[in-house]
């Protein structure tokens, strides 16, 4: 099974695998990580490194960030191992239930490409959605 962490600036990520664990149960395999100000960037780091070894089974890690260029995502980048742990930035609820739902279902490459695409794909406009529909 591919483990999940979500390293995210203050406890975004505490309260999106709070709020997925509400829709679809409690999620094995998976930890947050909260950065704050008191953190530095080598503290950081080793929480994040942490985390991926706490939940690493065979199977990879999928790390997921808030943001692309921010302090947890570029920490992200320096753990990054060809088929064994992926990074994904821009975490949101739906592709954390989407994860939970697929992440058995296909190895950590495809499911962090199938994600992005999902997660796009996702993002809509209500009233343009509404005006393509009458």
């Amino acid at each position: 099974m591919i483990g999940l962490v979500v390293a995210t600036h203050g406890p975004l990520g505490e309260a999106l695998l709070a709020t997925a664990a509400m829709i679809v149960g409690p999620g094995v395999q998976t930890r947050a990580v909260s950065l704050s100000r008191d953190h530095s960037p080598e503290e950081l780091r080793d929480l994040l490194a942490g985390a991926v070894g706490e939940v690493e089974s065979g199977a990879g890690v999928l790390v997921m960030a808030d943001m692309f260029g921010g302090t947890p995502a570029n920490i992200g980048m320096t753990l990054l191992s060809s088929g064994r742990v992926e990074l994904l930035t821009g975490v949101n609820l739906p592709m954390l239930l989407k994860f939970m739902t697929y992440r058995e279902r296909y190895p950590l490459q495809e499911l962090a490409a199938l994600l992005k695409e999902q997660a796009r794909d996702g993002i809509l406009l209500a009233s343009e959605t509404l005006r393509r529909s009458s």
